[in-house]
Formats: structure tokens, C-alpha cells, sequence
């Protein structure tokens, strides 16, 4: 074609090429917003050189001096006035076809009678315009494609006198859960029972040219025509038109028709490949996001210059941090470490090259948002992404629990070794103490009691018997405990307790208050070790007063805890002054106690009691107050 390209900005000529060749008058293609000609035909051509013998002006307000007046219609007729080369006007008419929904590109159609044609030779321009149009919009997207597709093949066959036209889709579309749809299309068609034929002899055809199958299949009828299309890289499909018998000059007309679809297929395909690997990109990234958000690790990824572009929930939530907050900031102010982070990695991975075992994770102390600080396993990784562009990511592990459990650990296996060490220092003090206690005994016989070897004597009688009672809770504690469980009716069970406990609570000017329920349900207990328990957290409480008087109170109810099971609730309570904050924690530890003369046994062994009984002990002390807490459970069925 002799049709010159003014200006390819806004899109691929070829479709518009080939609409312009198959019009018998002068035909262009001009952008409203632009004010330029952007496609033309020969014959346009010919009819510009006739206006402007010299060559037609680029401005296009010196071309045609109306042109404004053009209608907002989609097709329409009007008189455009050129402007000549001699000064003078020429009205011309002409029918405008608007070629995009942005109303802007215009192909212009000369229909003067001067140019006029054959009418049996003249290509139905209403008719390529609409079809136009109507493939654009239906190859805008896959869906839109599903949705107007078949209608668009209807459209043909009514417009075009086109008896019958299909597409045979190649695999390719079953990428695109596409190649279903057409075959069900298909199967409506003449030409289905041969689909499989055609299908294995269109392999060999060479695409973009309108062949007639007979050729290659001398069953099939002489009015079936075909037309393969395919890109740089694979077969894209073929389509299959039946003309009536005798039309031969439809062709012109399905070439052109052909053509705009071998443009717009390629397009479609194009799109959806860009389409299908955006969305597996976006699956994978949220896919990659929702795991790494979801993992237990923290992980913070920085780029060439340190700075924050990636932090999880866990990380946000460890120090105490937003991620919109710490995004694009120097990793220093979260991480804050005496060498610096950069000094780190550079010494993380200078260590490691000089390793050949495996990398060992480092734990270090870093600090919360609120000041606090915490044990953290590092693990310090590289990823290039390109030649200029790298990035360090740092997987963060809080180790609080585990180095809490590790200490736990520790102390535990120290208070082991302590309580076997402290048992056999027990079994080796006793006897002695019982030999001291024997002279001491004879001491006292031979003096009178004012005598002042009689009174150190008697010291030293206290001091032993002191030593044997550290002694003896010694044993207890480090002995495994042996319990004689029988049925225990608690609220008889505390009031016997409390009776023997009478004369103390008035010498110590005490109230005491316990109403128990009736029928309350047995347990299973060792009464003797259970009223060392009792015993030791009235003495407590006693003690606690020190000569100042208070209130105790006992009470005993049902506890129904979620995992099952009824359970006996015993709380004995006081008005003292509390436990120390800096002992509550430990009050059930061995040596720790608030009494002057206190050896921290007594909570210690009232503890292996309970738990001896699967029972639990808990304290809640405040100034003002205290109150210990038991659970027992019930005997089933009680």
C-alpha cells in the first residue's frame, strides 16, 4: 500500500492499514485531540494532491475549516469544507465513524459523487466500522471476550452475508480455560463433524492467507474457506468461513474481516499471558506474605543502604513497633547494638566464610519500644536481586521463654544437687546434735537452776533443738513422700483444726471465722499431712500479727475449672501486713521466709503437700492482707 504513516502514536496500523485498503474512496484516519491525519489511504492521497497540488499543509485547521462541526453520533454524514491550494473552499461529503469509546480517533470516508463507485464494487463501510468496534470491544479482556464472542460471530454472519463463520482454537487456549467455550460454539457449526481433520491438516498451512480447505481436503465442500493465525512463538487457531455458492466478491470483505481479527487474537493472547503471570505474581507474593507473616520467626529486611523495607507482624510485635513506623529508617534505630548493625553483618559473614562447619545462630540482647530488653537468636542471610540491587535479610527469634526455661533449668538442677547435699549434711549433723543433746542433759543434772552454766546450758538446749528441726524438714523435703490417702470430710476436718487452734487465737488476741457449707463433697488426703499444712499457714498468719491481734478466715467451695473435674477451693485469709513484693515470687521456695526467726521451710514442704495430693497452692497478698489459695479435687461421684 502507497498509504504514508503521518504519526503512529497511538496505536498498531496494521488493523487500519487493512480497513483503508478495502474502501474504493478516499478514506483517513484522524485524531480529534491531536489535529492530525493519522492513516490514509491511495485514494486519499490522490484526492489531497488534488487540492493541494504542492503538498497539503500539516495544520490541520488550514486542511478543513468545519472540521469542529462534526457530530458526537457514532456514524454520521456532513459536508466538509477543504481548503485549497488557491485559497478557495470545496465542499466535500463525507460519513465520520467515531473508532474508539473515547470518542477521538475518526476515520473519514469521501462520498462525493466525483468519487463515487460501482455499487456492487463498493465495500459496505458502515458495516467495517461496526465490526471494528465490536471485535475492539470484545478483545478488550478475557472476560469480555467470554461475554461477546459468539455474538460477535452472529453479527458477521448477518452483516456480512457470510453463510457460517467459526474458530478453531488451538491448546494454547486451554491456558486460559478459553478452549471449552469456543469447542461448545463450534459444535453449532456445519463444518463440527470435520473439526478434527481440519484441526491436523491446518499444522501445515502457512498462516495469515485466506485458502479454500478443499485443497488440502478434497471432501470438504468448495465454499468452505480457511485462515490460520499465528504469532511469533505458537499457533494461535484458524478460522473457518462458509460462504454462499457463487459469492466470490465476499472475499475482499473476509479478508478484511480476518485481518482485524489476526491483529486483535494476537492482542488477546498477549494480554492474558501478561494477565495470567501478573496474577500467579500477586498469588505468589501474598501467598510468600501470609507465610512469612505467619511464621514464628521475626523477619526484617534491609536493602544496599540499611535501610527497613520489609518487617513481619512478628518483628512489629517483638519490638514493639508498627511497620509503617519503621519502613524506609536506618535498620540502627530498631536493632541497636554497641558495634552498630552494619559492623555486625560484616562480621557475621567474615566469621562465616572463615567456618566450615554449618552457621551457628548467635543470641543477643536487644531492647523493646518500651526499654525492656530481650533474648534474641539472629540468623543473618544475603539475597542478590540483581547486579546492583542486594538485600540482608535478618531472621529474629525471641528466646525470653527459652532462656527463662534454660535458668529454670539451671536452678532446678543446683536445688537438686543442694537438696542431696543438704540431706546428707542433715544425716551427718544429727547424730552429733543428739549427742550434744544427751551432755547437755547430764549438764542440767549436776546444776542448779540459777546456775549460770544450768542457763547456757539451756541456750545451748534450744539452739539443738532448732538444728534437729532444721534437720528433720530437711529430711522431709528431700525424701520422697509417702501418703496414707483415706476419705477426708473437709469441713469437720478444719473444724477439729481450728479447735486446737482456740487457746492461741485468744492468747493472741484473734478472731477467726469459718462457715462451712453442708454436705460438702469428700476428698481423698492424708489428714496428718494436710494438717501440717493448715497448721503451718495459721502459724503464719499468727505470727504475722505479732501480738497485734487480726482477723484469720477459712473458707471452703466448690471450683469447677474448664478442663473438668470438681475441685474442693480452701482459702485462708488474714489482715496482716502482706508479703514483700520482692518475695511473693519466691515465698514457696526452700530458705526464703518474712520471719525474724524463719528457716523458709515450712511454704516449701506445705507446697509438696498439696501437689504430692494433685492439688495446687497460689498466694495473693497485698498491703493489708493475704490469702492463700488451695485446690484438692473431689473423689469422683462424691
Amino acid at each position: 500500500m502507497s498509504g504514508k504513516l503521518i504519526d503512529n502514536s497511538f496505536i498498531t496500523s496494521n488493523v487500519y492499514d487493512t480497513f483503508l485498503f478495502s474502501l474504493a474512496t478516499p478514506a483517513f484516519i484522524w485524531s480529534i485531540n491531536c489535529k492530525k491525519i493519522q492513516y490514509f489511504n491511495e485514494q486519499a492521497e490522490r484526492f489531497f494532491e488534488s487540492l493541494w497540488p504542492s503538498g497539503k499543509p500539516s495544520e490541520f485547521d488550514r486542511l478543513i475549516r468545519n472540521w469542529k462541526d462534526i457530530s458526537y453520533s457514532e456514524h454520521h454524514t456532513m459536508w466538509f469544507e477543504f481548503f485549497q491550494q488557491d485559497g478557495s473552499i470545496k465542499p466535500v461529503q463525507v460519513r465520520n465513524s467515531y473508532l474508539d469509546q473515547k470518542r477521538d480517533l475518526i476515520a473519514t470516508v469521501v462520498i462525493n459523487p466525483t468519487w463515487a463507485v460501482d455499487q456492487q464494487n463498493h465495500q459496505p463501510m458502515s458495516f467495517i466500522t461496526r465490526i471494528l468496534g465490536s471485535v475492539s470491544s470484545v478483545f478488550c479482556s478475557r472476560t469480555d471476550f467470554i461475554e461477546g464472542f459468539e455474538n460477535l460471530l452472529d453479527e458477521i454472519e448477518i452483516e456480512s452475508g457470510i453463510s457460517e463463520i467459526g474458530f478453531i482454537p488451538s491448546d494454547c487456549f486451554k491456558r486460559f480455560d478459553l478452549y471449552e467455550m469456543i469447542h461448545r460454539i463450534n459444535s453449532q457449526k456445519s463444518f463440527f463433524v470435520y473439526i478434527d481433520q481440519i484441526t491436523n491438516e491446518t499444522k501445515k498451512l502457512e498462516s495469515g492467507k485466506l485458502l479454500y480447505v478443499v485443497d488440502f481436503l478434497p471432501e470438504a465442500p468448495e465454499t468452505w474457506m480457511i485462515y490460520k493465525i499465528k504469532d511469533e512463538t505458537q499457533e494461535i487457531g484458524s478460522f473457518l468461513i462458509v460462504i454462499r455458492p457463487g459469492d466470490s466478491q465476499s472475499q475482499q470483505i473476509i479478508q478484511t474481516i480476518l485481518e482485524i481479527f489476526n491483529f486483535h487474537f494476537k492482542e488477546l493472547i498477549e494480554k492474558m499471558e501478561m494477565t495470567k503471570s501478573l496474577y500467579q505474581n500477586v498469588f505468589e507474593n501474598s501467598l510468600n506474605s501470609i507465610i512469612v507473616d505467619n511464621i514464628s520467626e521475626g523477619v526484617i529486611i534491609v536493602n544496599n543502604d540499611f535501610l527497613i523495607v520489609y518487617i513481619n507482624q512478628i518483628s512489629s510485635k517483638m519490638f514493639g513497633f508498627c511497620p509503617k513506623d519503621v519502613i524506609g529508617h536506618d535498620i540502627d534505630d530498631l536493632i541497636v547494638t554497641r558495634e552498630g548493625v552494619r559492623e555486625m553483618v560484616s562480621h557475621h559473614f567474615s566469621t562465616e566464610e572463615n567456618q566450615d562447619d554449618d552457621e551457628t545462630d548467635t543470641i543477643r540482647y536487644f531492647h523493646r519500644r518500651s526499654g525492656e530488653t530481650f533474648p534474641c537468636q539472629i540468623e543473618i542471610k544475603k539475597f542478590d536481586f540483581d547486579e546492583k540491587n542486594s538485600y540482608t535479610i535478618f531472621i529474629l527469634t525471641d528466646v525470653t521463654e527459652t532462656e527463662e526455661n534454660r535458668m529454670k533449668s539451671e536452678q532446678l538442677a543446683q536445688r537438686a544437687f543442694l537438696g542431696d547435699f543438704a540431706s546428707l549434711l542433715a544425716h551427718e549433723i544429727r547424730n552429733p546434735v543428739n549427742n550434744m543433746n544427751v551432755w547437755i542433759q547430764n549438764i542440767k543434772s549436776l546444776c542448779h537452776e540459777d546456775d549460770e552454766i544450768y542457763k547456757a546450758a539451756h541456750r545451748i538446749e534450744d539452739d539443738c533443738s532448732r538444728v534437729s528441726h532444721l534437720v528433720t524438714n530437711i529430711l522431709a523435703y528431700s525424701k520422697p513422700l509417702k501418703l496414707n490417702l483415706e476419705e477426708v470430710d473437709l469441713a469437720s476436718f478444719l473444724l477439729d483444726l481450728l479447735e486446737r487452734w482456740k487457746i492461741n487465737f485468744v492468747r493472741s488476741n484473734i478472731k477467726y471465722y469459718f462457715s462451712p457449707p453442708d454436705n460438702f463433697p469428700k476428698i481423698m488426703g492424708d489428714p496428718r499431712a494436710l494438717e501440717q499444712v493448715f497448721n503451718n499457714l495459721i502459724g503464719n498468719a499468727i505470727d504475722a500479727f505479732d501480738n497485734k491481734g487480726g482477723v484469720i478466715s477459712l473458707k471452703i467451695s466448690l471450683y469447677q475449672p474448664e478442663t473438668g473435674g470438681r475441685k474442693a477451693l480452701i482459702s485462708v485469709s488474714d489482715n496482716g501486713p502482706g508479703i514483700p513484693d520482692d518475695m511473693i515470687d519466691h515465698i514457696f521456695e526452700p530458705f526464703v521466709t518474712s520471719k525474724k526467726k524463719g528457716n523458709g521451710w515450712g511454704l516449701a514442704i506445705s507446697k509438696r503437700i498439696v501437689t504430692s495430693h494433685k492439688g495446687s497452692i497460689q498466694v495473693k497478698s497485698y498491703p493489708g492482707g493475704t490469702v492463700f489459695e488451695i485446690l484438692l479435687p473431689i473423689i469422683n461421684g462424691a
